[in-house]
């Protein structure tokens, strides 16, 4: 089965993503906070977007301006939040947006990319970084039609700390690894008797919040 790594903007089909008007000068969020999305020809069927629709999200910007309320989607495949003035499709810039701020989740723009929080606190930042795999399904040539492209939804998780990114690989090796070793035994320990799967991101964010002090990155 082949795989493609796609970062690229592709187009799947129209969906209404639109500013909310709150008073807030639309001119100023399509001047300063987005750029105009650029669609390619490729179509591919499926849902690009993190939500099934778009909701309500307040903007947090980086100088310190009032935030702003937009209706916007994390759009998966180009890893950007798509907003429309009602005639195009715009998306927001991680270079002017701190934090994008949904009801029960947030993105955060760290280094001009935005990343889903998994923990925020004052010691490290676990972080998601979700997008689309496209893949290709085998096939026969001849005898079977040639299958469209899919979709998959992949999640990578990474901690900042001190103000580097480090890959956090989802093996109990790996996730020892990362602390100091005299505390090897009592992490493995603490990973067998809370059932820690490397897996599940709520349960990465309770190790790490209990060793943040040993990390050795």
């Amino acid at each position: 089965m082949k795989y493609v790594f796609l970062f690229l903007s592709f187009f799947v089909y129209s969906q209404q993503l639109t500013l909310q008007d709150t008073g807030v000068n639309l001119e100023f969020i399509k001047r300063e906070l987005s750029a105009p999305y650029k669609s390619n020809t490729v179509i591919i069927t499926g849902n690009k977007y993190y939500f099934k629709k778009p909701i309500n999200a307040t903007l947090k910007l980086s100088n310190n301006e009032s935030p702003v309320n937009v209706i916007t989607n994390y759009n998966l495949l180009e890893q950007t939040f798509d907003i429309s003035d009602g005639n195009e499709t715009l998306k927001l810039l991680p270079n002017k947006i701190d934090k994008v701020v949904f009801p029960d989740t947030e993105f955060v723009s760290i280094n001009d990319k935005f990343y889903e929080v998994i923990e925020t606190n004052n010691n490290f930042l676990l972080l998601a970084d979700t997008y689309l795999e496209i893949y290709y399904p085998e096939y026969t040539p001849g005898i079977q039609d040639k299958p469209d492209p899919q979709y998959r939804k992949k999640n990578s998780v990474f901690l900042y700390y001190k103000e580097r990114f480090n890959y956090v690989e989802r093996r109990k090796s790996f996730l020892i690894s990362m602390f100091n070793k005299n505390m090897a035994k009592e992490i493995n320990t603490f990973i067998k008797k809370n059932k820690i799967s490397p897996r599940d991101n709520d349960e990465l964010k309770s190790l790490f919040n209990k060793f943040h002090s040993s990390l050795n990155r």
